[in-house]
């Protein structure tokens, strides 16, 4: 797989599409999660990070974009993750912190930002952020076990148990939907 990946990563970042440096953001995001990633790994996961926000921020600059992007920070003070908008909160998971481990206790988005679909757009950030901090994830609101069950691959982050826990409960819920129809 390596090797695979070596002549897979383009020597020169600008010239290859900006889908493609997504695609190998998402593979080596992916490798970092091994036990021991290789010490290019971060580099070349820091060079496709900052190639991808360069071209991001071009886009802007040229009005290609919608300029009003959200801002997403961790309020350690509040406990919260919280994303902006034009400059006013749209949302916010509150979370504790128990050991390497974040709960997710529970999620808001403004009624003003929801036809605008930031809540996934937070949780995505929340559960990055964990990733880079190296943190073990516990949903414990229906927004973040909803998302979980809606985009698998975030399921690493969950501690072991954690994780045949929500197995358990996403195959429930699915068995009680089936149910209902």
């Amino acid at each position: 797989m390596p090797q695979a990946q070596e002549a897979d990563f383009p020597s020169d970042l600008a010239g290859a599409s900006t889908r493609h440096l997504r695609i190998l953001c998402n593979r080596t995001y992916q490798l970092l999660d091994l036990d021991r990633p290789a010490l290019e790994t971060r580099e070349r996961y820091d060079a496709l990070v900052e190639e991808l926000t360069r071209r991001e921020r071009d886009a802007v600059q040229r009005g290609g974009v919608d300029d009003a992007r959200e801002t997403f920070r961790d309020n350690a003070l509040f406990s919260r993750f919280e994303l902006y908008r034009k400059g006013i909160m749209a949302g916010y998971v509150q979370y504790e912190m128990r050991g390497g481990d974040i709960l997710l206790l529970h999620a808001v988005v403004d009624p003003k930002f929801r036809h605008l679909g930031l809540e996934p757009v937070l949780m995505q950030a929340v559960l990055l952020n964990a990733h880079r901090r190296r943190l073990g994830v516990v949903p414990c609101c229906p927004e973040a076990l909803d998302f979980l069950a809606a985009h698998p691959q975030f399921l690493s982050l969950l501690p072991a148990q954690q994780r045949r826990r929500f197995r358990v409960l996403a195959s429930g819920s699915a068995a009680a939907g089936q149910e209902r129809r």
